[in-house]
């Protein structure tokens, strides 16, 4: 026996059903046509409807020069002059097809979509009405005020303004161009998310990745995967496998084996600036600051630090945190180094010893003739200036607590070492022929001359001495 709230039920599920199927079949009616045929093809209905056609399907409104409609299967074929309206939204294409019972609209030889938002063109498209969705193919292109996006592929969301394009893309805003294989454009968010092949133009700027996020509203870009930064004004390119990009604050910043470029119309004084962490301020002055396993390299000027820093306007360098350079047979060490190249040119350097406790004094070593490659020219105070004309050393300044040691030579051949010790010692080379010229002691002067018969009775190397065999490689 079945009791009145099982009957209740039934009848409540049997109106859910009946409803339904009332709106699952709803038919899409003819509602105009100049003439009207009908016959029936293999046991199928087939109308043939011209001049003015005119269908609807609820809110869905057809026009067509001509129309086949297959009636059981609720759906029409359209031709000439087709246009398709749904609230705001107009569809034009001069052959397409409506299917009825999945509200869909498919269009080729051209076709165009228009709402308020944006303007789609394509030479193929399919339409989704329910879904407020367009698949668009074939040199697509989506125009609204606020940016253009090209491509061979698109799916356009009305109701969130997203689009999704894939193949040769190009998606260009008041603050950017970003070309790519792929790219998630989401309007609302004013975010661009790119990845295969990508490149974005911005204030003078090129930026390649793997993948690549935009903000235009922020000026903002966050890149991954094969970094490369070209600036277009100063011949400065930077790599890296992490990047931070803010435009507004003239500031980025890369990680992941970063280096900078700074190009030479020659090439043959190019700067190379490798670091595991870089950052670039593209203000005024315009600088670099490169942190953790750093390495510079320019002609035949080396260095490593922790931490460079490099100013561009002026062609300067700072390093510290252990800093070494290299330049030619010169080795030079201190807490602080920094080295000014105008016009790309080598021109002096200098080595700071800080004024704290446990910090190291200037050190620098070379080696006089390479004949005799165990035997090295050593300066040691607290701060030592090198300054050089025509890539040659031209002088050496040692200040404060100075010592040096210096071997001699006379045709070639070893003749003794000379110490020496005073407040500040000042060298002079000749240039031409790369030897010393004239050494001047200051105050407190201590000074020991050993001839090479008796050298092995002298002490050869000053308090911190130790070369280096580590020098970076232009990579």
């Amino acid at each position: 026996m079945i009791n009145r709230t099982t009957t209740k039920y039934y009848l409540i599920l049997l109106f859910i059903f009946s409803f339904a199927n009332i709106f699952a079949q709803e038919k899409v009616e003819l509602i105009h046509a100049d003439s009207l045929t009908g016959r029936s093809e293999n046991g199928v209905i087939v109308r043939e409807a011209q001049g003015n056609v005119q269908f609807k399907q609820g809110n869905i409104t057809v026009f067509c020069n001509s129309a086949t409609q297959f009636p059981d299967q609720n759906k029409v074929e359209l031709r000439g002059n087709v246009k398709i309206y749904q609230d705001t939204m107009s569809l034009f294409t001069s052959k397409g097809v409506y299917y009825g019972n999945e509200k869909r609209a498919t269009g080729e030889g051209g076709v165009t979509l228009k709402d308020p938002n944006a303007t789609l063109r394509a030479n193929s498209g399919v339409y989704f009405f329910e879904q407020a969705k367009a698949d668009f193919q074939g040199d697509v292109i989506i125009i609204n005020p606020q940016y253009k996006i090209t491509s061979t592929y698109l799916t356009y969301l009305r109701n969130t303004e997203d689009s999704f394009a894939k193949g040769n893309v190009i998606v260009t805003t008041d603050s950017a161009v970003i070309k790519a294989e792929n790219i998630d454009f989401f309007k609302r968010q004013f975010k661009t998310f790119a990845y295969e092949k990508v490149v974005i133009d911005s204030d003078s700027t090129l930026i390649y990745a793997d993948t690549l996020t935009n903000y235009s509203d922020k000026k903002e870009t966050y890149a991954a995967g094969n970094v490369r930064v070209e600036s277009l004004n100063n011949n400065t390119v930077l790599f890296g496998n992490i990047l931070e990009n803010y435009e507004l604050k003239n500031y980025t910043k890369l990680a992941g084996k970063s280096k900078l470029v700074q190009i030479d119309k020659t090439n043959a004084d190019t700067l190379y600036i490798y670091s595991s962490f870089m950052e670039a301020f593209r203000t005024k002055p315009e600088y670099y600051i490169a942190t953790d396993s750093v390495e510079i390299i320019r002609t035949n000027f080396y260095s490593k630090c922790g931490r460079g820093i490099y100013f561009k306007d002026s062609s300067k360098l700072a390093m510290e945190k252990e800093p070494i350079v290299w330049q030619d047979n010169m080795q030079i060490t201190g807490d602080s180094i920094y080295a000014e190249l105008p016009g790309n040119k080598l021109q002096s350097i200098f080595v700071k010893k800080l004024n704290i406790p446990n910090t190291k004094a200037s050190f620098m070593i070379s080696q006089g003739d390479s004949s005799f490659a165990d035997r090295y020219d050593q300066i040691r105070s607290r701060d030592i200036s090198v300054y050089i004309q025509d890539d040659k050393v031209d002088s050496i300044l040692a200040i404060s607590n100075a010592s040096s040691i210096y071997f001699i030579y006379e045709d070639k051949k070893a003749n003794g070492v000379n110490n020496s010790e005073g407040d500040n010692i000042y060298i002079y080379f000749d240039r031409v022929e790369n030897t010393v010229s004239k050494i001047r002691i200051e105050k407190s002067v201590k000074g020991i001359y050993a001839p090479e018969v008796e050298i092995g009775k002298v002490i050869l190397t000053l308090p911190g001495f130790i070369p280096r065999t580590d020098k970076p490689i232009r990579r």
